[in-house]
């Protein structure tokens, strides 16, 4: 559980550090009409990701491994595509039902500005994917599941074998889900983004347990992010906190057919990653 504890509290120190390291920087060199550009926001959001991926793999606080890659696991990559295409526009309507008083956007602008470039799309769609699933995946379900168990084997040992313990593995795996996706929400610094990334958290953590590798999660993730880039470039005259009927030009009718087609998709892709043979981690 320490180890979860100090994940998280490294991911949002290294966060603000980039950030007020900058800052201090831009004094320095006298560049303080550069700060607030949307290349500074976007070097600021990439050394962030930077770091946090070269620290934890540096540490080996997520074990990265090949493994799961060459096992060529083309069924559970293709699920996952269609279950990330066929969740996108149900998350954001549900997304829409919790009131609008809390989910008061705090970043809005400045998430725009980086998804106007081209290299945003490589920062905001690819890297920081890879940096959050490293951390709240990989590092952070992994060993909370590991504590989890840890606890119950004492629980067992105390009794010699003879209790039962209450603590199942699924259990253990849906309470680290859970933390997990809560840790993701609140690291994002923004009561707009927290709902959609809670549901979202959940997904993944249940993805990365399913399959013990963070490559799923990751293809999953930077398709989610990818699809607010496409949205961005598709729809650029709309705010970000647009609603999802804002798309379909005001016509409800088109709009719920669009979330049928789109649950066509992701309950069947859902179903086929349920049924797939677990993977050891």
């Amino acid at each position: 559980m320490k180890d979860a504890i100090l994940y998280f509290i490294a991911f949002v120190l290294i966060n603000l550090a980039v950030s007020f390291g900058a800052e201090g920087l831009s004094t320095v060199f006298n560049i303080n009409d550069y700060v607030g550009s949307t290349a500074w926001l976007l070097i600021m959001s990439g050394a962030t990701s930077a770091i946090v991926i070269t620290l934890f793999l540096v540490l080996k606080w997520y074990p990265a491994s090949r493994g799961y890659v060459r096992s060529r696991p083309w069924g559970t990559f293709f699920w996952t595509v269609m279950l990330a295409l066929g969740t996108i526009l149900p998350l954001a309507w549900l997304e829409e039902l919790i009131p609008d008083e809390l989910r008061k956007d705090l970043a809005g602008d400045v998430i725009a500005r980086m998804l106007g470039s081209t290299e945003g799309y490589f920062v905001i769609c690819m890297l920081a994917p890879l940096a959050e699933e490293i951390v709240f995946r990989g590092a952070i379900i992994r060993r909370l599941v590991e504590w989890g168990r840890a606890i119950r084997a004492k629980r067992l040992a105390a009794t010699d074998g003879t209790a039962t313990s209450a603590l199942s593995d699924r259990r253990i795996e849906w309470v680290a889900i859970v933390v997990s996706a809560l840790l993701f929400a609140l690291a994002h610094f923004n009561p707009a983004q927290a709902p959609h990334a809670l549901i979202v958290g959940v997904l993944l953590g249940w993805l990365f347990v399913k399959t013990g590798s963070i490559v799923p999660c990751f293809l999953l993730h930077w398709i989610n992010n990818s699809m607010a880039y496409v949205a961005f470039k598709l729809y650029p005259s709309l705010p970000m906190d647009a609603k999802l009927l804002d798309y379909f030009h005001g016509n409800s009718i088109v709009m719920y057919q669009a979330l049928l087609y789109s649950l066509l998709i992701a309950l069947p892709a859902l179903y086929q990653l349920i049924i797939m043979k677990r993977r050891a981690w």
